[in-house]
This record gives structure tokens, C-alpha cells and sequence, in this order.
């Protein structure tokens, strides 16, 4: 159980293979967040000076951090922010993992194989939303976790997300260019451009909506569908079956585990 004082505040820290997402809270508020390019090659005392500075900007006094929680999908960076923690706030951090986390009933033949990201999303998701429940989450990868009606995870699907694609694209066709992702003006395309965006955008939402379909009819309901992650308003604007973006889950679901288990 989290031991945080009104005052006091907690560091979030979401270590994504893309992003790093912080976000600092003030019991349930999110005071500023921020997302930085993930570098492997960081330091903790690199990873202070950026943190201090952005809260400095912010107004926001690092003294008053007492707690930090993290959900790492990059091995290499959670030493990295651990030390900074535990440097700079004499705080050990809360890591978000299904052995750290029992509140999380998870239902995954290995449970520790799940991803604290997506354990982020499922409790932040049911809290939130309640369940049946999908969650999308478009990031490097685009997953889908599975919540049932009493909150426990069934486990879901992983496949490339969009960002990838277009990385793979451009780097193994010489003559394929690297495009902004917005949506064409139609599916017909009529220049390589629009025709790449095509396949990339409507194809992530009909992919997307053609695997819930899927989910839905093996749990015999009609799960309500959240999204999240850096393109999810995005896709949101051309889905039928996003019901709610939420575009911060993982940070959400970091502060609602550390009061549990913290």
C-alpha cells in the first residue's frame, strides 16, 4: 500500500521500446507528463538532468517525489531509472511485474511473460471502464489485452504497429519513401504516397476491428474497446468500435498499481 502523504508525489515511468513516457502525480491528478525518444545509451545521472530540468519547467519541486513506479519493456534502460531513483529520491521504485503486482489476477500460461505495459493497461482500463473489455494499445507493437467482467486478464494478440511498418517499408523497398501517417483523402490511391498511407492507416483500422470481432464472438459478448497509445486518436477517427482513447493509460494504471502494491 502506497504510505504518500497529500503533498507528496510520484514519479511514473513508462519505459516503452520507442518512448519513454513520465509522468508525475499528486494523488490521482497528473501534474505534467512527457514523452522522450527511448536511448539505450542513457545514463542515470543523464536521466536526472533531463527529468530535473522538464519538472523545473513545470514548476514542480523535485523534493516533493517520495514514491516512483515503473513499467519497463527495455531492460537495458530499467537499471538506468532504478539508479536514478533511488540516487536522487532515496526512494526504491515500485516495478510493475505479475509477481509484483497479485492484485492482477492473469490468466497467461506464463504470467510473468506478460509485459508491465500491458498489466499497466489492464488495470488502469478496468478501473476505469469496467469489463468486458478490450484494450488497444498502438505503440511498436499494437497489442490487445483481454479483461473479463471480473477484472482478470485473459491474455490477447500482439502484432507490428504502424510506426513499425512504415520503418520496414522504407528501409527494405529503395523506392518506397517514408510518409507522414495521416490518412489519405481515399482507399483508391493515386499516388505512392497516399497509397502506402492506405495501407498502413485503413489497414491498422480494419485489422484492428476485424480482431476485436474475433474477440468478441470467443467471449460470446461485446467487449467495450479503449485506446491507447501515441496513434490511437488517430485510428479512433475512422473506428466504429473505439469506444474511448486514453491516451495516458499506462501512466494511470503505474499510479494505480503503486497504491495498491507500492
Amino acid at each position: 500500500m502506497s504510505t504518500l502523504k497529500s503533498s507528496d508525489m510520484l514519479l511514473a515511468i513508462d519505459i516503452g521500446n520507442t518512448n519513454v513516457a513520465l509522468g508525475i502525480y499528486r494523488e490521482k491528478e497528473l501534474l505534467q507528463h512527457w514523452r522522450l525518444a527511448t536511448s539505450v545509451s542513457r545514463t542515470s545521472d543523464e536521466a536526472w538532468i533531463v527529468l530535473h530540468a522538464l519538472c523545473q519547467e513545470g514548476n514542480l519541486r523535485t523534493d516533493r517525489i517520495k514514491g516512483v513506479a515503473m513499467a519497463s519493456v527495455v531492460p537495458d534502460l530499467t537499471s538506468v531509472f532504478w539508479n536514478m531513483a533511488q540516487e536522487h529520491f532515496g526512494a526504491e521504485p515500485y516495478e510493475v511485474r505479475a509477481e509484483t503486482a497479485p492484485s492482477l489476477k492473469i490468466h497467461y500460461r506464463d504470467p510473468s511473460a506478460v509485459g508491465a505495459d500491458r498489466l499497466c493497461n489492464a488495470a488502469a482500463g478496468f478501473e476505469k471502464h469496467g469489463g468486458p473489455l478490450i484494450i488497444v494499445d498502438f505503440g511498436t507493437a499494437t497489442t490487445f489485452d483481454v479483461i473479463n467482467e471480473g477484472g482478470e486478464y485473459l491474455g490477447g494478440i500482439i502484432t507490428p504497429g504502424i510506426e513499425l511498418a512504415v520503418k520496414i517499408l522504407h528501409h527494405n523497398a529503395a523506392r518506397l519513401p517514408k510518409v507522414q501517417l495521416n490518412f489519405p483523402p481515399k482507399v483508391i490511391a493515386d499516388t505512392t504516397e497516399y497509397s502506402i498511407q492506405a495501407g498502413l492507416l485503413y489497414g491498422a483500422v480494419d485489422e484492428m476491428e476485424g480482431l476485436c470481432r474475433r474477440i468478441g464472438r470467443e467471449l460470446g459478448c461485446d467487449p467495450k474497446v479503449i485506446a491507447t497509445g501515441g496513434l490511437s486518436a488517430l485510428i479512433a477517427q475512422e473506428s466504429r468500435v473505439i469506444s474511448a482513447v486514453e491516451p495516458y493509460l499506462v501512466l494511470e494504471g503505474l499510479r494505480i498499481l503503486y497504491e495498491r502494491h507500492g
